[in-house]
């Protein structure tokens, strides 16, 4: 009987250890769990038992705990419903996702990297993965590649000002890997559905111990003192005056191991410092830190032995430990837009680094260690202070890509020349006046930049490269386009924009892989005489030059899509343009037309045409058969009115029509059913043209600069709207019609040149949408009440004004961004400005202001406002009672008289 019973109570401790990861703190188990259950898994448990060990004896090598002391939001809520298969699905999820993972990247990592991991140079300058020379990594993306998957993760600001280096980086799914290993990880835990009490029983222990180290809901502040001590609290909490962000900190950590990711991705958290919990994490393989105020790296950085990517961008680092050189598996490392005026010489232990990105920093000599790198394959030190580069930098035999725009070079430096393996060189936005004879080695040159430099003449060695396939040299001082040009026969793109030609050599039209030929703001009058051999030519951009007439032999250029040619002189276009059918863009902005080219309307795939500053008075008939446009530009004609032959284009979504001499819209206007964006401002309407309503899909229309005197209630029709400007208009009074469009996010209604509205509705609180108010240069002498029901409000402009007062209500808009109320005549300021938290941008300038004085306002800062205002308030209140006091005391003293 005993025996019985010590069988009994050990199957029962079984159900227990089952069913622990059910809910309320882990403790309770499920209700209706069979003992027949609780037998199977038993010995299903002890089959599998070998395989589950080694499992979870390579997950914990260090500790039994890899996450511990996580003071987490949810880690005390576990969903009511968890069964046992459900639990043992989470096991498997952070013990075998890790064996999967690690074997994919350990056999993807042992491949050749050839060629890999190079970049192409945007049109800006920028660098783009080249897809000729990527076109294996990607593939191997798209099976698990664990080698291609940080890549996509960690690059951010890293190549130019104004640039994300997501665009020097191609479309590769970081997500992807992610998917396919949790998939890898379900089919396993399909096939052992039930696992081993061992990792049941560790995981327990596990869960078990961050419970007790977290403690109740109510006491979230609290660390563990087993795992954290000292300085660890401050690094896990970042500052106990801000407890939630280390909530928040502590639930990625544990959610990012527990699912076997050897990710940890803290971006944009505030941290001040890496949480000390990090450094703990044996497996962790992919770090990212950016966007936070990390001042310095800890020197237990150095534990973190198997991290092959760090990204801390946009910290503010002022330099880097030594101990960063026991990271010996690094491959990727990203510093980006911090404080750096140096590298530490224990950088040249990385032996294993190939990408290294320095840009945005204080960096004024080139580092030393970089110099021993012989595996770097992309290096960034864009946006940095450099004026040479040392010799040895030879010995960087696997340099593929190198970036150095935005520094201070007056030379170009010889050693580059002699770097065998460059494929991609950026080095824009310097002071480098010519290029050296050196340049014809670089044999293997794909891609240079060198835009924003001082270039006056090219040298004929520069077309010796007989790879090169983009040539950038915008913004220069060139005149003359050598002959030689010819020699680039693998030329496909060519930009020299904003120089000094007057003309482009006929010899050009032999690279005829040319593809992309840009010659914007020169002193260009015509183009070469045999553009035609360009039969691969898709993009010809030719704006702002000298030209009179566009030559006809762009029609026989069949695969042309797009042509840019605003700012010149031309005064027609050749009908034969017609040929061109693959044509989707064309620019014919800011010319001399005086008649609508009839050629563009036989371009059946054309998308987007831009005809403003032109002298078109009339709208063709033809128009009706460019089916396919969706964005017209007719802005600064001569048009009368508004053509019914333009209402014929039903797929139009974009319209401008502003700055002509309309005053009137037909009927038919009611068939441009998709017409989202209307632009009518600065026309001859006398009133709001009813027509308009019929458009159930505009989001946008201006019809300010006219003479509109009265909205029609038709209005209401407009149930899409967003944006309403009726700016200098004639109208009576504020047209409460408006206060329907229960869409409208963004209404102008400045009367700097029209008739002055005195007084706002209260049906304007109906507008719950509204995002953006401007009712600036009125006459106004109030807000009402009701604008407090605007919750979404982000700006409210109401300078030049007569108002005198703010309503209270106004203190309750919380998502108010900018306030703009100068030139007014607001003497005191409400109480309860503190509430405006998202308020950034405020302006109180040119009013009588005593509460706070306009002293305190000038520096436009809501703090300082907010300060005095509440100092204020307090002196007030004191005041109030101490007379109240007073009062009592007196009519008391005068009953005691009596």
């Amino acid at each position: 009987m005993s025996e019985n019973l010590s069988t009994s109570r050990k199957e029962k401790n079984e159900d227990e250890v089952a069913a622990s990861l059910n809910t309320e703190g882990l403790n309770k188990s499920p209700q209706e769990v069979s003992e027949s259950d609780a037998r199977k898994d038993s010995l299903q448990s002890v089959e599998n038992l070998d395989m589950a060990g080694k499992s979870s004896a390579r997950s914990l090598e260090k500790k039994d705990e890899l996450i511990v002391g996580l003071n987490t939001e949810g880690l005390n809520e576990i969903p009511h419903e968890v069964t046992e298969a459900d639990a043992s699905k989470d096991i498997l999820q952070s013990f075998e996702s890790f064996q999967i993972i690690e074997g994919l990247s350990t056999s993807m990592s042992n491949e050749k990297e050839d060629d890999e991991n190079i970049a192409d140079f945007s049109d800006d300058g920028m660098m783009e993965l080249s897809q000729e020379v990527f076109e294996t990594d990607t593939k191997r993306d798209k099976v698990q590649s664990a080698e291609n998957f940080e890549i996509a993760e960690v690059f951010s600001t890293s190549i130019l000002p104004e640039k994300k280096s997501d665009e020097f980086l191609a479309d590769l799914n970081a997500e992807g890997m992610m998917e396919i290993s949790q998939k890898i990880s379900e089919r396993d835990v399909e096939k052992d559905t039930l696992h081993s009490l061992e990792n049941l029983e560790v995981f327990q222990k596990l869960s078990t111990s961050v419970l007790q180290e977290t403690g109740d809901a109510e006491e979230l502040n609290q660390i563990p003192q087993e795992v954290v001590e000292g300085d660890a609290k401050r690094d896990q909490l970042q500052s106990e005056e801000n407890p939630e962000v280390a909530e928040k900190v502590s639930t990625h950590i544990l959610h990012e191991v527990k699912h076997g990711d050897f990710m940890v991705k803290l971006n944009a958290k505030g941290l001040r410092e890496i949480p000390q919990v990090v450094f703990e994490i044996q497996i962790l393989k992919y770090l990212h830190l950016n966007n936070n105020e990390i001042k310095t790296l800890h020197k237990n950085l150095g534990n973190l032995t198997n991290l092959e990517i760090l990204s801390v961008e946009g910290n503010g680092l002022i330099a880097l430990p030594p101990e960063i050189s026991l990271l010996h598996k690094l491959r990727v490392l990203n510093i980006s837009h911090n404080q750096l005026s140096c590298l530490p010489k224990e950088l040249s232990k990385l032996v294993n680094i190939k990408q290294l990105f320095v840009s945005h920093n204080n960096i004024e000599e080139f580092p030393a260690a970089l110099e021993c790198l012989e595996t770097l394959e992309i290096l960034d030190l864009a946006v940095n202070n450099l004026k040479t580069l040392p010799e040895n930098m030879v010995s960087m035999k696997n340099l593929n890509v190198l970036n150095l725009d935005s520094n201070q070079i007056l030379i170009f430096p010889k050693v580059l020349c002699y770097l065998p393996n460059l494929i991609k060189l950026s080095i824009s936005g310097n002071l480098i006046q010519s290029l050296p004879k050196d340049i014809k080695e670089l044999r293997r040159l794909q891609a240079l930049s060198m835009n924003h430099n001082k270039l006056i003449f090219l040298p004929v060695q520069l077309f010796q490269l007989a790879k090169l396939q983009k040539l950038r040299l915008d913004d220069n001082k060139l005149e003359v386009l050598s002959d030689k040009v010819e020699n680039l026969q693998e030329l496909r793109v060519l930009s020299v924009a904003n120089n000094l030609f007057k003309n482009i050599s006929e010899n050009l039209c032999n690279c005829t892989m040319l593809e992309c030929l840009i010659l914007h703001g020169n002193q260009l009058t015509q183009l070469p005489n045999r553009m035609h051999r360009l039969k691969r030519l898709r993009e010809l951009c030719i704006s702002r030059n000298q030209m009179d007439n566009l030559d006809e032999q762009i029609s026989r250029i069949k695969d042309l899509s797009i042509i840019e040619a605003s700012g010149n002189a031309l005064t027609c276009i050749p009908v034969e343009i017609k040929n061109c059918m693959q044509i989707i863009k064309v620019d014919l902005s800011y010319n001399k037309l005086s008649q609508f080219p009839v050629g563009l309307c036989a371009l059946v795939a054309l998308k987007i045409l831009n005809l403003s500053g032109n002298y078109i008075s009339e709208i063709i008939t033809e128009i009706s058969f460019i089916e396919n446009l969706e964005h017209l530009e007719l802005n600064r004609n001569k048009l009368s009115y508004f053509s019914e032959h333009l209402c014929r284009l039903t797929k139009l979504i974009y319209l401008d029509l502003s700055e002509n001499e309309i005053n009137s819209i037909p009927k038919e206007v009611s068939n441009m059913k998709y017409l989202q964006v209307l632009l009518l401002y600065h026309n001859k309407f006398v009133s709001f043209p009813r027509e308009l309503c019929s458009l159930n899909s505009l989001q946008k229309l201006d019809l300010s600069e006219n003479q509109i005197q009265c909205i029609p209630s038709d209005i209401c029709n407009l149930q899409m709207i967003k944006d309403l400007n009726l700016s200098n208009n004639q109208l009576v009074s504020f047209p409460s019609e408006i206060c329907h469009l229960s869409s409208l996010e963004k209404l102008k209604l400045c009367q700097i040149n029209g008739l002055k509205l005195t007084k706002l509705p209260e049906e304007l609180s109906k507008l719950t949408c509204l995002r953006e108010l401007d009712i600036s240069h009125n006459a106004l002498k109030d807000i009402p009440e009701g604008i407090g029901e605007l919750k979404h409000l982000v700006s409210l402009t109401a300078n030049n004004n007569s108002i005198s007062q703010l309503p209270k209500s106004v203190t309750s808009l919380s998502d108010l961004q900018q306030l703009n109320l100068s030139g007014n005549q607001l003497i005191c300021l409400p109480s309860g400005l503190q509430h405006l938290q998202s308020l950034k941008d405020i302006n109180f300038d040119g009013n009588p202001l005593i509460r706070p004085p306009q002293e305190v306002c000038k520096g436009k800062q809501l703090y300082t406002i907010v300060c005095y205002l509440e100092s204020a308030d307090e002196r007030d209140g004191l005041l109030y009672w101490k007379r109240k006091s007073s009062r009592h005391w007196r009519s008391g003293k005068v009953k005691t008289k009596l």
